[in-house]
């Protein structure tokens, strides 16, 4: 009879397991493979981001259930991970989410404006390929609480409220551009608060979305914390008709100095995307045409002008299953000059106070590799 309750007991306990491990998944992307550009030695990198997530959700009643879920990001090819001081990049969030009413989220989530905006991308902003991105947008955002909408026969609505660091006794060192010798050149950097600068705002974000059958529109405004109350806007939409998939995206975005705390380059910039997706055997075609523009900007003591960039993509992933698939990738871009190829490439700021040069105005990458989603 005791052994009778012992195994019935057993069974019971792992029955309950089972059942709250059943509403737990696991989910991950591994990819990695070979990136050359014209000036720089072949390196290894990936398409799409490694990731090991954890995803579950708790049945409360009523059509209420409670979400949680951990992501980390790291690089394949040495294990490290994808942003030093992030133990969780891709998501750290806990929240509620309603049949009717949609979904709330705490902690770390996607930002609204790029994670809609990268659907019209036909590289999804990955690898060689990416669309032009905007100084002002970041993949995700801490300290934020985000509402998703349901959908109301293909129109949802998103909203996002980030609280900034405590910034108020934070000074960093700036670059006054009217301090300079006769020669031009930067004289001495000064320390500035962050506080007395303005940059220590909150951010908050606001999305407007409709998808359904062969069209999607969206539109997006938003400001990230602790940036001067620096902004992006942007809208698009893409048409599917058979096999393919035509999108047309526009982004402005005014980028006053800062960003999330840091110092920037202040500048307003201007991006037009084309892309193409087209189903093709096996796989997908993807191709794109970029077009950037960034004014109002110190070049330099004398150079002020606009300038401008032009980027074109190609590639084909074929897919080996429906987990595991292989990629190549060709893109050129073409920059005026080697000063906005250092704004674009992430040059940052040289040590006279203005925008870095990069050694080339011009640049082909190629990237062949194998993604696996588990």
């Amino acid at each position: 009879m005791k052994k009778t309750l012992i195994a019935l007991a057993i069974t019971g306990a792992l029955g309950g397991l089972a059942n709250a491990q059943s509403n737990v998944v696991i989910y991950g992307v591994v990819d990695t493979g070979f990136i050359k550009e014209n000036g720089s030695d072949t390196r290894m990198g990936s398409n799409v981001d490694n990731r090991i997530g954890f995803r579950g959700s708790e049945d409360l009643g009523g059509g209420m259930k409670a979400t949680f879920e951990l992501e980390r990001r790291f690089n394949l090819n040495d294990g490290t991970l994808a942003q030093e001081g992030k133990d969780w990049d891709g998501a750290a969030n806990v929240g509620l989410k309603g049949d009717s009413w949609g979904a709330v989220r705490l902690g770390r989530v996607n930002e609204l404006t790029t994670e809609t905006l990268r659907t019209l991308d036909p590289f999804y902003q990955y690898g060689v390929g990416s669309m032009l991105l905007s100084t002002q947008r970041s993949a995700r955002i801490d300290n934020t609480i985000r509402y998703d909408s349901p959908s109301w026969s293909g129109f949802k609505f998103g909203a996002s409220y980030s609280l900034g660091e405590n910034m108020k006794d934070v000074t960093k060192t700036a670059y006054d551009p009217s301090d300079r010798n006769q020669n031009g050149s930067q004289v001495e950097a000064t320390a500035g608060n962050v506080k007395y600068a303005g940059a220590d705002n909150d951010g908050y974000a606001i999305m407007l979305g409709y998808d359904n059958g062969p069209l999607t529109l969206l539109a997006n405004w938003s400001r990230l914390a602790d940036s001067k109350k620096s902004y992006v806007w942007n809208l698009g939409g893409a048409y599917t008709f058979g096999p393919a998939r035509v999108s047309l995206a526009y982004e402005q975005t005014m980028d006053k100095g800062w960003k999330e705390g840091e110092i920037s380059i202040s500048s307003k910039q201007q991006t037009w995307l084309l892309g193409l997706e087209w189903l093709l055997g096996p796989g997908r075609l993807n191709a794109s045409l970029n077009y950037g523009k960034v004014k109002d900007v110190n070049w330099s003591a004398t150079d002020h002008d606009s300038k401008d960039v032009k980027k074109v993509a190609l590639g084909y992933t074929y897919d080996l299953s429906k987990r595991t698939s292989i990629y190549g990738i060709v893109a050129y871009t073409d920059y005026e000059d080697d000063q906005v190829a250092g704004f674009y490439r992430g040059e940052g700021l040289n040590n006279q106070g203005d925008p870095a040069s990069y050694n080339r105005d011009s640049v082909t990458g190629v990237q062949v590799g194998v993604t696996h989603r588990f």
